[in-house]
């Protein structure tokens, strides 16, 4: 009976620690407008991975800043898009064997990039209304890191 009182103590002190672990480390997840939600009044970029692509449109899962820092950020769904002038440009940094620390610029094109992609994008404007609002913005870059 002592064994199976043990096994039951650590299976429900495994799940207590996974449950905990889970909330401190992982985000609010909130895909609705961030209308009730006070995030960062200036957001010119911001590291996404992509979920889909659909013509000029990009919907990007990424981590919002909040006002207060305090609090933890948001991840959130937002739609951003391209245009003629949005530069995109896969990074491939060098091995570690080598002395250089700047990365090789490829331009590539949109149909290069794929859901599942972890991005860093950039625009010219502030997006962050467009975010809160749910409304897509322009991107000015998109940063792919090669693997």
């Amino acid at each position: 009976m002592g064994k199976i009182k043990l096994i039951l103590l650590v299976i429900i002190l495994v799940i207590a620690g996974l449950i905990i672990v889970t909330l401190v480390l992982n985000p609010t997840k909130n895909s609705a407008p961030l209308k009730n939600i006070e995030i960062a009044k200036e957001i010119y970029g911001f590291s996404a991975t992509i979920q889909k692509i659909n013509g000029d449109t990009l919907t990007l899962e990424s981590i919002i800043p909040l006002i207060d820092l305090t609090q933890e950020p948001i991840k959130t769904t937002v739609k951003a898009f391209v245009n003629d002038d949005t530069r995109i440009i896969k990074l491939k940094f060098p091995d570690e064997t080598q002395n250089e620390l700047i990365p090789e610029e490829t331009i590539i094109e949109l149909k290069d990039l794929r859901a599942g992609d972890k991005i860093t994008v950039s625009s010219a404007t502030n997006a962050s209304d467009s975010i809160k609002n749910n409304e897509k913005f322009l991107l000015t870059d998109i940063f792919l890191i090669e693997k």
